[in-house]
């Protein structure tokens, strides 16, 4: 890893995966500017709030951090539990309009990391459902995209598979123009405070299966390494990946019969 400090805004830094992101950076000596829907103490050099459902709320806060940043690591996120229009609004278009209002304030070499889910592991065989979602570009956008969509599929699910694509249609252009990268990771279960939640709009017994798999659920110390290797210099050449993070559970389950040892 570099060792110069760098700017990073993290977004989703109450708790969780991002408290534990922006600690890191902080304690690195790095200037961490925390974001978050509510007030916090997470370690960091400064604090802002942003309601991610509320484009006016994410175009106030760009249009005052100024520029020069080096890092967008974008975990905030909500779980099934949320009704279904929060949930699409704040995991997939928020993560867009923060996106794309920061491109131009990151330097040159910069990185987008933004935090998806191995719920989102169906995108490719979802591409022709959601290409309207991927097309919204505002909540209304969003709202006529959800009144029209497949009944009992999860929001959830949803709103980490358009991630995942918008991401990989953003990566290009971003570095052409920007000379910034964008990956996204993919969490399985992670022990963070949501957890809960996931258990009840998943099903306890799905998650439990998935820890039997791998043996545990993951902690924030498993994943924050990997957004800050792939915000780092490091990782330079890596462009529109999406790495997931699971211990291996979406391997076992896509990769065909396992190798006997």
């Amino acid at each position: 890893m570099g060792s110069d400090p760098r700017r990073v805004v993290v977004v989703g830094a109450g708790s969780g995966i991002g408290a534990a992101t922006a600690a890191l950076f902080h304690t690195r000596g790095d200037h961490v500017l925390a974001v978050d829907i509510k007030p916090g103490d997470t370690p960091a050099t400064e604090h802002r709030q942003v309601d991610l459902r509320d484009a006016d709320s994410i175009g106030e806060l760009l249009a005052t951090i100024g520029e020069g940043w080096d890092l967008l690591a974008h975990v905030a996120g909500v779980p099934g539990t949320a009704p279904d229009s929060d949930v699409l609004r704040i995991n997939y278009l928020g993560v867009r309009l923060m996106a794309e209002g920061m491109l131009p304030l990151l330097n040159p070499g910069g990185s987008v990391v933004a935090v998806a889910s191995t719920a989102g592991m169906a995108w490719r065989q979802r591409l022709p459902d959601i290409e309207g979602l991927i097309d919204a570009v505002d909540a209304s956008g969003v709202d006529a995209w959800l009144a029209d969509a497949e009944p009992g599929y999860p929001a959830y699910n949803t709103s980490k598979e358009a991630l995942i694509v918008y991401a990989k249609r953003l990566s290009g252009p971003a570095w052409t123009k920007y000379g910034v990268r964008v990956n996204t990771v993919s969490p399985g279960p992670v022990e963070t405070p949501i957890l809960t939640d996931f258990e009840q709009s998943m099903g306890k017994d799905a998650l439990d299966m998935v820890r039997a798999a791998v043996g545990r659920h993951s902690t924030v110390d498993d994943i924050v390494p990997a957004i800050d290797f792939l915000g780092s210099p490091d990782a330079r050449w890596i462009n529109g990946q999406n790495i997931e993070i699971d211990g291996g559970f979406i391997a076992s389950m896509i990769g065909g019969a396992a190798i006997r040892l």
